[in-house]
């Protein structure tokens, strides 16, 4: 065993060293109702070279950066008095790197509080890829504002189509040229979604409702660019359309841009999701199985003991081995949060209605409800990010909707699939989400990033006291391909 820490005598405290061990990209410091540090270890503590007798016997507050031991006293009296603190702060040995610190309590017999733990996680290179990604969405508010926008007007009875100056420049094309909408298409639009964008000219020619068509075109000097045309329908006074206006915007730098944040996010959520794995293999591989022998070989010694033993002896390794069972669950539930091995094995749908059921019993739910219109497998990626945002909008109606009934749905169409999750709880205002952008309300963030990396949509319906809809669009094509075309 490589955890140290200074002599203590409880069952908890074995426990701790062995949940301690080879967890991930984290530092653990347990310490007592003084603050004296009486446990660390973590493999990041020892990647980094450093020993346990560094931290061992000193007061928490000292082994942080000196601006820090205020916040630090306090987050460790909070966690004393059964709370959980968090904050992020730049380390003391290495300013450069950035620590996440969580400070959560250790209960005893009885639920009693006999100290507290210090959990110290390096988010440096996390937070890297959230400015690269800050950075990316720059760079596409540049290219919105910086489009150029031009204007045409398509006859259809001549088939004639007249476009304005800018959309002769957006095309490369002469100025004041004379060409029917089928020359325009032939000479223009990339060679790839030419039949694409004729049999869709060719479906709304009875239709005035406005329209939107994203296309690629190649201009005069061979570059290809990609467009937005946005266009309605004029009719006569008999009903019958006769005629389309509409613009086209050149939305490449856009394109770009989202293809870049898309790669940033999905580098972002593959890391996390491979961190998830990693811990929750480690976590079952090495601590629960620990955990499971110790408590054999505690009711072996119960059984050895028998008669010859005392009753208080007794009563102290039936505790023990109870406590140990009960850590063994409560393992086994967060390995499965972290990788659901359902969701691998039998698909979306049942993954979703273990979830349900686990929500429905910790909120005590009267129902929770899943409808499913899945016929076999999604794309594993698909799949994933749809059970990351029902999960979390799951994790809402336990922790804040005050709800009394739940429904997931998954619907499926030959474009796309849509994941609902409705609740009848008390509902929030979403511009005070927005506003105040607390822990809790990142999870919403992380839902809509989730699901536009993989060129969905996402959006939340809700209001004071009216309950909340979550509902992500989820496309079963590429997502370069766009969800207008």
């Amino acid at each position: 065993m490589t955890a140290e820490a200074l002599p203590r005598g409880s069952a908890g405290d074995a426990g701790f060293r062995l949940l301690a061990e080879h967890l991930p990209d984290i530092i653990i410091l347990a310490f007592d109702n003084r603050l004296d540090i009486w446990a660390a270890t973590g493999t990041a503590l020892r990647a980094r070279g450093w020993t346990a007798s560094q931290f061992l016997g000193r007061k928490v507050p000292a082994v942080g950066r000196p601006d820090d031991a205020a916040i630090t006293e306090a987050s460790c009296r909070a966690a004393l008095r059964g709370e959980i603190r968090r904050f992020e702060t730049n380390g003391n040995i290495e300013p450069s790197r950035l620590w996440a610190m969580q400070f959560v309590p250790i209960p005893g017999e009885r639920d009693a509080i006999v100290g507290g733990m210090v959990l110290a996680r390096d988010i440096t290179d996390h937070r890297l890829a959230e400015r690269q990604l800050q950075a990316s969405r720059r760079q596409l508010a540049e290219a919105q504002r910086i489009a150029q926008v031009g204007s045409w007007d398509w006859d259809l009875e001549t088939d004639d189509l007249a476009v304005s100056d800018e959309l002769c420049r957006l095309f490369g094309l002469p100025l004041g040229i004379k060409m029917t909408m089928a020359q325009g298409v032939a000479e223009a639009i990339h060679p790839a979604d030419q039949e694409r964008v004729a049999s869709y000219l060719g479906r709304i020619r009875d239709d005035p409702s406005p329209f939107e068509l994203e296309h690629r075109i190649v201009r005069v000097d061979g570059d290809v660019r990609t467009v937005l045309a946005r266009g309605e329908g004029v009719v006569d006074e008999h009903g019958r359309v006769v005629r389309f206006i509409g613009t086209d915007q050149d939305i490449t730098e856009r394109r770009r841009a989202d293809d870049e944040r898309r790669r940033l996010l999905d580098r972002v959520y593959e890391a996390q999701e491979g961190q998830d794995r990693r811990l929750a293999a480690d976590l079952h591989d090495g601590h629960v199985q620990s955990l499971a022998a110790i408590g054999f070989k505690l009711e072996q010694a119960r059984l050895r003991l028998g008669a010859s033993g005392s009753p208080e002896v007794d009563e102290l390794l039936w505790q023990v081995s109870k406590d140990l069972s009960t850590e063994v669950t409560s393992l086994r539930r967060t390995i499965g949060r972290l990788r659901p091995l359902v969701l691998v094995e039998d698909g979306l749908e049942a993954a979703l209605r273990e979830e349900a059921k686990s929500a429905c019993n910790r909120a005590a739910l009267v129902a929770c409800e899943v409808t499913s219109e899945l016929d076999g497998r999604l794309d594993p990626v698909v799949e994933t990010a749809l059970f990351r945002v029902a999960q979390q909008a799951l994790a809402n109606v336990v922790d804040h909707a005050a709800a009394t009934r739940a429904l997931v749905a998954i619907e499926c169409s030959s474009r796309g699939v849509v994941l609902r999750v409705v609740d009848d709880g008390c509902g929030f205002d979403p511009g005070h989400v927005r506003v105040i952008g607390d822990i809790a309300h990142f999870g919403l963030i992380a839902m809509r990033e989730r699901v536009e990396a993989l060129g969905g949509r996402f959006r939340v319906t809700t209001a004071p006291g009216e309950g909340t809809v979550v509902e992500a669009r989820l496309p079963l094509t590429d997502p370069a391909e766009g969800l207008g075309a």
